[in-house]
């Protein structure tokens, strides 16, 4: 008996058997983090791509609108000159635009050039008011006029905007984001695609505090090596839980 106990030895082996409930919760679990981890990598490539396209544009001498066509989206951010008349009737406010918290509008007017062509302006912000229900006076100066400004994408339908809700829905001034599809239905004649931001000075008393791009892709590289770990401890998780030990003693 003693023989037998010097001379016997234990030996471990490992078995791997997880259950079909946690094999399937894993692959979901792994495959959102995975997702989310390359979706937040694309973002940062975004972001990176937009800083060098505002780098690159802002360096540029400004465009006349009058006498050069724009290569959209390829100029976004240009700084651009133009003159035009004012068509202060079709002026519209996007709504829910706070600064320095207090709530206001954006002014969006089509300033019509002198070929024809129709470019909508952001003039700048405004502030609501003491009663909502009372739509601001806009000082617009009448006449031929020159801006100078930074061309931009507009204001796109919010993602809380659920359905197929009208930029317009409240049937006045008051839009809720910019369609330049349906804006130009409505005036009866086509828009350019995208949007002046003015910076030069009017007498209109509109703010024109435009904030500089940031380019925050750090700020997602980051976000995709936390989803990418997220997933790497679940799947360390589910490989440790669903391993077992198991001994057998031998002669």
């Amino acid at each position: 008996m003693l023989q037998h106990s010097e001379n016997a030895s234990i030996t471990a082996r490992y078995h791997f058997r997880p259950s079909v409930f946690t094999t399937l919760l894993t692959v979901v679990m792994v495959g959102i983090f995975t997702s989310l981890s390359v979706w937040q990598y694309h973002r940062a490539n975004y972001k990176e791509q937009v800083a060098q396209a505002v780098a690159r544009q802002t360096t540029l001498a400004p465009l006349d609108l009058n006498q050069a066509a724009v290569d959209w989206p390829a100029q976004r951010f240009r700084h651009v000159t133009v003159s035009g008349q004012w068509e202060t009737h079709h002026t519209v406010l996007l709504d829910n635009i706070v600064e320095h918290g207090k709530a206001g509008y954006h002014v969006i007017t089509p300033l019509r050039l002198a070929n024809g062509q129709h470019v909508l302006v952001n003039r700048g912000w405004v502030e609501v008011g003491a009663d909502r229900q009372v739509l601001p006076k806009i000082p617009t100066p009448p006449g031929e006029l020159q801006l100078s400004g930074t061309l931009d994408q507009p204001r796109s339908k919010p993602v809380f905007l659920f359905g197929d809700m009208p930029a317009d829905t409240e049937g006045n001034q008051r839009w809720l984001y910019l369609d330049t599809a349906h804006f130009a239905q409505k005036l009866g004649y086509p828009l350019a695609p995208y949007l002046l931001l003015q910076t030069s000075d009017t007498p209109d008393s509109l703010r024109r505090d435009w904030p500089a791009y940031s380019n925050n892709a750090g700020m997602h590289i980051g976000y995709s090596i936390q989803w990418a770990a997220f997933g790497l401890m679940v799947l360390v998780a589910y490989l440790k839980m669903n391993t077992h030990k198991t001994t057998k003693e031998t002669a």
